[in-house]
């Protein structure tokens, strides 16, 4: 048989990695499963252990009422919450959905914490209703925040950070005023997936099988999403009942594995992703295998989890295994992220630029609130006695506390605002902030170093430790999100993938019992309780160069925002101009941390105000938002040391609180037009 040999070859067909990647974790995992079995039963039959367990061996009940529900609580808590990311990702049409992203999560165990004080009878009757409920609400907040922006991509990402920053943000202030009842449900909020019996994974069992059931009665509907909301209407299928639908599933099946075993997070974001790089690129494939790769990841990440609890090391210490499946998750996403092809459809939407609006007017009003928030933080207090103004001799006595919290506080606001206002820029994205886009996640992953590598906790190291992983996370930004031309939802995961892994590692380490968790705290809430004096004034140095140095970037970061090509063409030298921006936005968004910890609304507020007050130009708007930004924190400062005398609220969380509605308010105000 003769070859041709003018035949072309065709194209190569992308590979298949599906059987490959789910095969491999599930051998990993079965084989663990197996020797911790084998282990445990010492001897003993397997499958008389469990078809006629001996009731008096120890061993052989721990096998078949524990470690066993165990695997099965395992895989059915990672295939719902992977088939919820599936869900949500198709009818909306983006990679970042997920109950995480969505509000799901953070609101159903808000609503549980909140029964756990208020009504506890409502758990008893029904745990799964609470967080249904809770989720719900959440996420019903998310839609009416982009409902007015056509529930563009961007919108229903901004829209549920705001959501779960601002749930997250409650749920901490809770925890901190009723610490001693909430430590338990902070260990079972990390996800603990240890089980007494089958009758848990029983139920669970029968809510997940319900919502398959009626994903498989969708499906048709379904696979139409991906080519568009006008190609669905054109094809008469009920545009927003089978994304109402949709959703619907999701939030059932986040209730129900939050009711049974707490918060898991970047499951059902992680599932989702990786099967269809790993080849499920239809949605019929992706409802098989991401399931599929979701139930084996967990259960994986829970094997490793026991295996290491196990030993020597941490035999002493609780490590849930919610909180460790980011430290597995997060590598391997980021790993695969530049073979992620499909991008959501933003480009049809965009945020609009703010409505006119004069400067002249608005600014004096900003000074006028900066300057009362200085007489508020120094002359206004409460004291055993009530509200007091104080005098001359109270002033004298309590200067040297007050003033550097109060210069800590209004430097940790200028340096936010100013760091915000620069990534914002740089990346053309005005969604970008050191909160949302991992900045200040990545500096706190360097405290964690500092403080659990055994260096001394210094001002100096801290700061070092702090800003060594702010330029990391910076440097991972440009890395990734080049091959991307710095699309927003490149960026955007990125940022969610580092901050999962932040709030993973915080999590296993305060679960943990370790007691530098009580020192790592007080950099999480962002109290300025403990700020000395030297760090306070250092701060305040720090804020002010960067307030006289970043207008000198204002013709870089003018043009960086109108993209790479023309950039380029107006001379500018863009990798140099950009690596500079981002190194001072890096240096400021690790001094800032130190001072209020890594949640904060105010560096993706204060330039949003600035802009919405008519500062358009960047020298402006950074001075412009800078004011803001101290205004915001220095009044959180105030406030916190009020609202619960005589303890204080830190003034980060005090700032988020605050921050949120006036976010939600502007978002509600302001449209989004077409481009």
């Amino acid at each position: 048989m003769l070859r041709d040999l003018t035949a072309v070859p065709g194209p190569r067909a992308p590979r298949d990695y599906r059987f490959a990647l789910v095969g491999a974790l599930g051998l990993v995992a079965l084989v663990l499963a197996l020797v911790g079995i084998h282990a445990q039963l010492n001897g003993a039959s397997f499958w008389s252990t469990v078809l006629a367990p001996d009731r008096t061996d120890l061993r052989q009940v721990l096998v078949r009422d524990s470690m066993l529900p165990r695997i099965a609580m395992t895989l059915l808590c990672g295939s719902a919450l992977a088939l919820a990311g599936t869900l949500a990702q198709q009818v909306l049409r983006n990679p970042l959905a997920e109950p995480m992203t969505l509000g799901i999560f953070p609101g159903a165990y808000l609503a549980l914490m909140l029964a756990e004080l208020w009504a506890p009878s409502l758990l008893a009757s029904g745990r799964t209703a609470v967080a249904l409920a809770g989720g719900a609400l959440a996420m019903t907040a998310v839609f009416g925040l982009a409902w007015r922006q056509r529930m563009s991509s961007l919108a229903v990402i901004l829209s549920g950070m705001i959501v779960n920053l601002y749930c997250g943000a409650i749920a901490l202030g809770i925890t901190l005023a009723h610490f001693d009842l909430m430590r338990g449900l902070m260990i079972w909020g990390g996800g603990a997936l240890d089980q007494t019996g089958w009758h848990e994974s029983a139920r669970l069992f029968w809510g997940v099988f319900a919502c398959f059931a009626a994903t498989v009665l969708m499906i048709r509907p379904l696979g139409v999403f991906e080519a568009g909301d006008s190609t669905v209407q054109g094809l008469g299928i009920a545009l927003q009942r089978t994304r109402f639908a949709a959703l619907l599933i999701a939030v059932v099946l986040t209730a129900c594995v939050v009711s049974a075993v707490g918060v898991i997070g970047f499951i059902g974001l992680a599932a989702p992703t990786l099967a269809r790089l790993a080849g499920a690129r239809r949605l019929r494939q992706r409802l098989v295998w991401a399931p599929a790769l979701g139930a084996v990841l967990l259960w994986c990440t829970d094997e490793l989890v026991r295996v290491i609890a196990a030993g020597e090391l941490f035999s002493a210490h609780l490590v849930p295994t919610g909180t460790v499946t980011s430290l597995l998750g997060v590598p391997l996403l980021l790993l695969l992220l530049p073979r992620l092809r499909t991008q959501p459809d933003l480009h049809t939407v965009a945020v609009a630029h703010a409505p006119p609006a004069k400067l002249r007017r608005r600014l004096p009003f900003a000074l006028a609130g900066l300057v009362l928030v200085l007489v508020l933080c120094f002359f206004v207090s409460r004291g055993l006695d009530g509200w007091y103004i104080a005098d001359r001799a109270d002033l004298d006595a309590l200067m040297f506390w007050r003033l550097p919290h109060t210069v800590a506080a209004l430097a940790a606001g200028m340096l936010l605002a100013i760091a915000g206002t620069l990534i914002q820029r740089v990346t053309a994205n005005p969604m970008a902030s050191p909160d949302l886009l991992g900045v200040s996640s990545g500096g706190a992953l360097g405290i964690v170093v500092v403080l659990f590598a055994g260096f001394t906790p210094s001002p100096g190291a801290l700061f070092a430790g702090c800003l060594a992983g702010a330029i990391a996370t910076l440097a991972l930004l440009l890395w990734l999100g080049a091959r991307a031309s710095f699309a927003p939802e490149r960026l955007l995961l990125i940022g969610v993938a580092i901050s999962a892994l932040f709030q993973a590692v915080v999590g296993a380490l305060l679960a943990s019992g370790d007691p530098r968790g009580g020192l790592l705290m007080n950099f999480i809430i962002g109290s300025t309780y403990y700020v000395e004096a030297s760090a306070a004034y250092t701060a305040g140095a720090i804020a002010l160069a960067g307030l006289a140095l970043a207008p000198l970037m204002s013709r870089w970061l003018e043009t960086l925002g109108l993209g790479t090509t023309i950039a380029d063409g107006l001379g500018v030298p863009v990798v140099r101009a950009r690596f500079a921006v981002l190194v001072v936005a890096a240096v400021l968004t690790a001094a800032s941390t130190l001072i209020v910890g890594p949640l904060s609304f105010v560096g993706l507020i204060a330039p949003h105000v600035a802009r919405y007050s008519g500062a358009r130009r960047p020298g402006v708007q950074i001075c412009v938002a800078a004011i803001f930004g101290a205004l915001l924190m220095g009044f959180a400062e105030w406030l916190g040391r009020q609202l619960m005398f005589p303890e204080e609220m830190p003034a980060g969380l005090v700032a988020t609180l605050i921050g949120g509605p006036y976010l939600i308010a502007l978002t509600l105000r302001k449209s989004v037009s077409s481009t």
